[in-house]
């Protein structure tokens, strides 16, 4: 399917920004299970950690990937490894980095700049000019 010049990048940033939310609805619901979990038995010092390492490891590192390649694709668009390993390190990173915002306060959310930011990289990284540069 072609698609205009114009077209690519929203498309890129829509896609970003479901995979956003769907990967801090996952942070968010995990750790706060974590924290209950802790809350909940005191004495144990590994308590939360079968539900902290599955929210960590879905939340951070594999949610997000799948979510940009398939929504690329149910778009019908193709050549999305820009976005996809691009997008996933910008959110690794980002939200790794800001993990204690929603680790250690309930009811907190990732600061609005980084979502914004992540949404605005996931528009350029699957913009066609881009795309176009790098092929053979």
């Amino acid at each position: 399917m072609t698609t205009s010049r114009a077209a690519r990048p929203l498309k890129g940033a829509a896609v970003t920004a479901v995979a956003v939310l769907a990967c801090h609805l996952i942070l968010s619901v995990g750790l706060a299970a974590v924290r209950d979990s802790e809350r909940a038995d005191t004495s144990n010092a590994w308590a939360g950690t079968n539900v902290w390492l599955p929210t960590v490891a879905l939340g951070l590192v594999i949610v997000m990937p799948l979510l940009l390649w398939l929504g690329m694709r149910l778009l019908g668009e193709t050549k999305n490894y820009f976005l996809v390993i691009g997008g996933s390190l910008a959110w690794l990173f980002g939200a790794g980095y800001n993990l204690d915002h929603i680790a250690n306060v309930p009811g907190a959310h990732l600061p609005v700049w980084l979502l914004a930011g992540l949404v605005a990289v996931g528009a350029i990284l699957s913009s066609k000019p881009l795309v176009e540069f790098f092929e053979p």
